[in-house]
Parts: C-alpha cells; structure tokens; sequence
C-alpha cells in the first residue's frame, strides 16, 4: 500500500512537476560543474579573447550566434521526421525535444541522454519504438561527420605526411571501409526484421529497432541532406570563428581541419561525459601545430565555439525541462 502511494504520488501532477523541477536544477548543477572543469582553459586563452570586442569581430560573431538556431533548427526537422513513424509531432515539440537532449546527454556517455530527452517529448505509449529512429537520426549525422572527416583526413595524410605514416594509412583505410559499410547498411534497413527474428541473440531488439524498416530509401536520402545541410553549417560557424581569431590558413586547411575535429568527436563520443571541448581542443592543436597555427588562437576558437554552439543551447534545454509533459496517450 505504501509503495503504491508513493507511485500515485510521482504520477500525480505535483510529483511530475517535483520531478521536473528536481531535474532542472541537476542540469543547472552539471552545466556549472561543465564550465568550471573548462576554467583552466579559460585562464590561458583569455588574453586572446580581447579580440572579440573589434568591430568586425562583433560583425562575424553575431553571424556565427545567429546560425546558431539554424543549426539546431535542421536537427529538429530531423527529428520531426524521424519521429513521424511514431508519432506526429510539431516543429517546436521537436525543437524542445533536440535541446533537452543535447541537455541531457552532456552528462551521459554514448548519446543516452539525447534518447532520454527526444522520447520524453512524446505522447505516444509506442515511445521505445522511437529509439531505432533517435539511433538513425544520430547514425546520419555521424556519417556526414564520418565523410567530412574522412576526406579532411587524406587531405592531412597527403599535405603533411604525418608519422608514422602506415598508422594513419591503416586508420584511413578503415575509415573508408566504414563508410561502405554505412552505405550498406542503409540500402538494407528493409531487411532489419528479417535479420533480427533469424538471430536469437538480437530478436529482443525487435520492439526498438523494428521502425527502421519502414524509412524508404528516399526518406534516407532526404534525411542525409538534412544532415549535410547542418554540418555545412556549424563547419560555416567554426571557419568565421576562426577568421576572427585571424588563424590566416586557406579556407581548405581549415575545413579539412574542422573535418577532423568533428570526426575525433565523432569517433571519442562513446566515452562523452561532460561535453566534447577537451576533444576538440586536442585534435585542433594536434592538426594545426603541423601547419604552424598560433595554438592560443585556435584554442580560444574552440572554446568560442562550444559556448555558443553547445553551452548556450544546453541553458535553453534546461529550461524546456520545467516545460515536459511526461504523461502518456494513446496511438
């Protein structure tokens, strides 16, 4: 009787805005917890930050925080579509939705955060159905940033010829090899149930992952547009980010380099806890020292462009917490 009070009790309206609330304060406790395990980096890039208040830097940079909604405007669109297998939501329930995600999953490894956050947003009592269209959503943008990455990288292996050669021949051919698997895999999806009820081990992944079977194939490839279109434009975000930084690389050097950045990211993402800066500014140091980038300048860009791509949309998702419906309706 006691626990079946305590449930009435979480279900009823109070306890789901006690948890709401309970929730926003932790994300407001791990974001201050996020920024100040980045102070130190702070502390050594602050002198280069002086340069944001010139007039044209303040022309660029209110460029880049203006795109900033677009970026994640694109993956929302995404997600809209996506989710229409399940259930058919707004533009702004899926906007809602990719924030608190991104909220979410800066505390958790793997992306678990960002399933979390998308399925709480819907109504539907088919919710777990919705993960095997979060991990194909996630699935295209990674391999957008897998191809970009890819290709910035035999731009790195060829220009520079970094050592030992062989590892990065070795790691470039694997790379490639991924990104015939993906395309595989995808003109396959149809075959997805098929190959679950064959195999034991994997059948009880039927429920969650049975949804990708009914995207067509150009439903992928719109999807896989959707997914360029928003790589082109936080890549776009990070190069004026750079220019004003006044990193005086070609535009090709410093694309190939965002590719690799955001393939390392990629690639690391498995073990995210708290934001991806460290990873970023590791790979950019690393690829940019080749070329004899000022390491300061390109350290304040990257910590320029996770507050305003990452930071700042983490704070709005916060936010949309206190504004979650976790009540259930019928298909």
């Amino acid at each position: 009787m006691q626990i079946n009070s305590k449930i009435s009790y979480l279900t009823s309206s109070k306890g789901i805005r006690w948890i709401k609330t309970t929730l926003f304060f932790i994300m407001l406790s791990l974001i201050y917890l996020l920024v100040i395990d980045k102070i130190d980096s702070f502390e050594q890039i602050k002198q280069s930050l002086n340069i944001l208040f010139r007039p044209k830097s303040v022309v660029l940079l209110c460029c880049i925080i203006l795109l900033t909604p677009l970026n994640w405007a694109l993956e929302a669109l995404k997600w809209q579509k996506l989710a229409s297998k399940v259930e058919q939501i707004s533009f702004s329930e899926a906007y809602r939705g990719v924030l608190i995600g991104l909220t979410f999953s800066t505390a958790t490894p793997m992306m678990i955060g960002d399933y979390a956050g998308k399925i709480l947003m819907l109504k539907s009592n088919k919710r777990l159905q919705s993960i095997g269209a979060i991990l194909l959503g996630n699935s295209l943008q990674m391999y957008v940033s897998l191809l970009f990455g890819t290709l910035g990288y035999l731009f790195f292996i060829i220009y520079s010829k970094p050592s030992p050669l062989i590892v990065h021949i070795i790691a470039i051919i694997i790379l490639a090899g991924c990104l015939v698997f993906g395309v595989f895999l995808s003109s396959h999806l149809s075959d997805i149930q098929v190959f679950l009820s064959k195999n034991r081990f994997f059948e009880y992944l039927k429920k969650y992952l049975g949804i990708l079977e009914n995207y067509t194939i150009d439903e992928l490839r719109n999807l896989f547009y959707i997914a360029t279109a928003r790589y082109l434009v936080f890549s776009f975000q990070f190069l004026l980010m750079f220019k004003i930084f006044e990193i005086n690389l070609s535009n090709t050097v410093l694309l190939a380099g965002i590719g690799i950045i955001f393939l390392t990211k990629t690639i690391i993402s498995a073990i995210n806890a708290l934001g991806d800066l460290g990873v970023r500014a590791l790979t950019s140091i690393y690829y940019f020292s080749y070329f004899g980038a000022d390491i300061a300048a390109i350290s304040s860009a990257t910590f320029m462009i996770w507050l305003v791509n990452v930071l700042l949309p983490i704070i709005f998702g916060s936010i949309f917490i206190l504004q979650l419906k976790l009540t259930t309706k019928n298909a």
